[in-house]
């Protein structure tokens, strides 16, 4: 079950919000707040999964409430009849943007995201969990391998590091070129780099978007998985996001559209000249 709050100041925007989760079984809602004010408290007291939060606001815009809460806050899907917040919203890592009047339809996408992401928190969780009992095992095997004679554990070392030398080094290059590995919910996951569309940032970890529609969460920095891309297939395009190149398919203003993804990608400014550069002008 998703824990689910609404802060937006129009009532009947309220009511439309209240009539869509109610709709959806894997949704509670929470409470229904007219100010980011009112249900600050709530959202500080924790066990908040989602918020639906309007940005244009009398006493606090959604945008100041968004960044005054901590780290550890709800994820957000902001609900808004002002576009021009869009790229606002990637910057603050928000969930999705709901532009006024929605669709239910457009309403479950954000809804889909939300379920996606609660799932890949929890199951980082259990990772954490699993690594955490493991190191204890692991402990305790070094301390039962130091009760054994220096003289035959050195020699047995010895004999394992000769016959396995060879066929590590003959078969490191070929089997792990050209993927990346996650870990996470017990397995480790060979993402080619063929099927990658973008790459964006969330915090400690970095969301790994597929051609197959799978996401992936693996616990890495944007920066060291950049340099370990080739520069040739990847671009990075904003502080946050780094793109296959060859699904590039338009530049809008700061932003730009992949094959197969509906959202576009927004564009850091520092980024943007060497992209248009590279990829938008002939010569």
């Amino acid at each position: 079950m998703i824990r689910c709050i609404i802060v937006d100041d129009e009532f009947p925007a309220r009511i439309l919000l209240k009539e869509f989760i109610e709709k959806v079984p894997t949704l509670e809602l929470v409470g229904s707040y007219k100010s980011g004010l009112e249900a600050l408290p709530v959202v500080q007291a924790g066990g908040i999964d989602l918020m639906f939060l309007d940005i244009q606001m009398p006493d606090i815009t959604g945008v100041n409430f968004l960044k005054m809460l901590s780290i550890q806050k709800p994820l957000v899907v902001f609900t808004t009849a002002y576009s021009e917040y869009a790229i606002e919203s990637y910057q603050l890592d928000v969930l999705d943007y709901l532009l006024k009047p929605f669709s239910f339809d457009r309403f479950m996408q954000a809804v889909s995201k939300a379920m996606q992401r609660v799932a890949q928190r929890e199951a980082m969780t259990n990772v954490h969990k699993v690594t955490e009992s493991a190191s204890q095992v692991s402990a305790e095997e070094e301390r039962e391998v130091g009760e054994v004679s220096p003289k035959s554990t050195t020699a047995e070392r010895a004999d394992e590091e000769q016959e396995g030398e060879s066929p590590r080094r003959q078969i490191e290059g070929s089997l792990t070129d050209r993927v990346i590995l996650v870990k996470g919910d017990h397995k480790i996951i060979r993402v080619r780099y063929e099927e990658i569309l973008y790459i964006s940032s969330l915090r400690d970890y970095v969301e790994i978007h597929s051609t197959t529609g799978e996401r992936y969460l693996a616990l890495m920095s944007l920066r060291a998985l950049e340099e370990s891309l080739p520069v040739t297939e990847f671009i990075r395009v904003h502080k946050s996001y780094i793109v296959r190149v060859d699904k590039i398919r338009s530049l809008f203003g700061n932003q730009i559209s992949l094959d197969g993804v509906e959202e576009y990608i927004p564009i850091g400014k520092s980024y943007k000249d060497y992209i248009q550069t590279k990829l938008f002008e002939q010569g």
